[in-house]
């Protein structure tokens, strides 16, 4: 599927010709709960939607579940929706995502998510981020909860047909929650350019996104810089390209349990180990790490690994797992991680070794 997209401030403003295009069908709009009214994004879109029908769904959780998306898909058939648009973070345009691309689908919705199988294009989809950071807007997968099992599901038809990410939804957002959501970004980049499904596309897209995010995060963070949130929204969007081909590798999978067993925001927990991911690899991506140390003007990797982690500490981002509540007594469940992000890394991490990596941090 072709992606039309429009980056930077004011670019919302392309929903109205988006909008004549599709004229006559109803949308679904999928939004943030209270993020939708702080980012500024519902002045602006009761603006741009007068007189186009269209009906609002907000009620699912923050890690979406299969009922989630079940009560989404009543909803958008109830309504004769005909065009979704998704307005807000992660969790909203991946729920979209899923309801939208899943909604013509007569089978059975689980076995359809697992065999990641998709017959029919789906309706028309437009995307718009509110944080700058999880790069859903640019991959064509969504997450989604199933018994409690997090399931990806995977498809060409889920990648939206319009993206738009305008940054002056992500000016109001709060320095910690900016943190996160860059620090997301810039693990996503980094982790792209090793990772063993990666190419020459994925790093080329990695390589602007980290230029992007590493010289203006800690701006965007700290003096709540308005440019400089501009050009995290936009490197955010080129990390999730390259994700979109590459995948995430280790330091996404270590990061799930910290998240889901002990309420660690994913970007604030994946931050936590990259540094530790990055010497581990060293011997197994040599080249793909001196681009990534060359692009943040670290001398070697020692300088890279305290540049990185410096940068944390000074968005506020804590590198000790202490601090967040997490003991030496965790360190067990906290190594069963995601095995399949795992084999994405470039050097093999076995039990005993993520075992390490953790107890080094408490």
């Amino acid at each position: 599927m072709i992606e039309n997209i429009y980056i930077g401030k004011d670019s919302i403003s392309n929903l109205s010709e988006i909008l004549k295009l599709h004229s006559g069908k109803k949308v679904f709009l999928v939004t943030g709960k209270s993020s939708y009214e702080k980012s500024g994004a519902q002045k602006i879109m009761e603006s741009l939607l007068q007189g186009t029908p269209y009906f609002r769904f907000s009620d699912f959780e923050e890690n979406p579940k299969l009922e989630d998306v079940e009560k989404g898909i009543e909803l958008f058939k109830r309504e004769n929706c005909e065009l979704t648009i998704a307005i807000g973070g992660g969790s909203a345009i991946d729920i979209a995502k899923l309801i939208n691309s899943l909604s013509k689908v007569k089978e059975d919705l689980v076995e359809t998510i697992k065999a990641n199988r998709l017959d029919q294009k789906p309706y028309p989809f437009v995307a718009i981020p509110t944080t700058a950071g999880t790069g859903s807007e640019a991959t064509h997968f969504a997450v989604m909860y199933i018994n409690g099992e997090k399931y990806s599901f995977a498809h060409k038809y889920i990648l939206p047909e319009y993206v738009i990410v305008d940054s002056q939804f992500t000016y109001s957002t709060p320095a910690y929650l900016t943190a996160c959501t860059g620090a997301d970004a810039l693990c996503q980049a980094i982790e792209s350019m090793w990772a063993t499904g990666g190419n020459v596309e994925s790093k080329e897209y990695a390589k602007k996104a980290i230029s992007l995010v590493w010289n203006n995060l800690e701006e965007a963070v700290v003096d709540n810089d308005y440019h400089a949130k501009d050009k995290v929204s936009e490197g955010a969007y080129w990390a999730g390209k390259a994700i979109n081909i590459s995948k995430t590798t280790a330091s996404h999978a270590l990061s799930y349990k910290m998240t889901s067993l002990f309420d660690v925001p994913h970007g604030h927990a994946v931050a936590i180990t990259l540094t530790h991911v990055m010497k581990a690899n060293c011997d197994f991506a040599k080249e793909d790490i001196q681009r990534i140390l060359n692009l943040i003007n670290a001398d070697n990797l020692t300088d890279g690994v305290l540049k990185i982690d410096n940068l944390w500490n000074q968005i506020g981002l804590s590198l000790k797992l202490n601090d967040l509540g997490i003991l030496e007594k965790d360190i067990a469940v906290l190594s069963n991680c995601n095995l399949e992000r795992l084999k994405n890394n470039p050097a093999i991490l076995n039990r005993e070794k993520i075992e390490n990596i953790f107890r080094s941090l408490i």
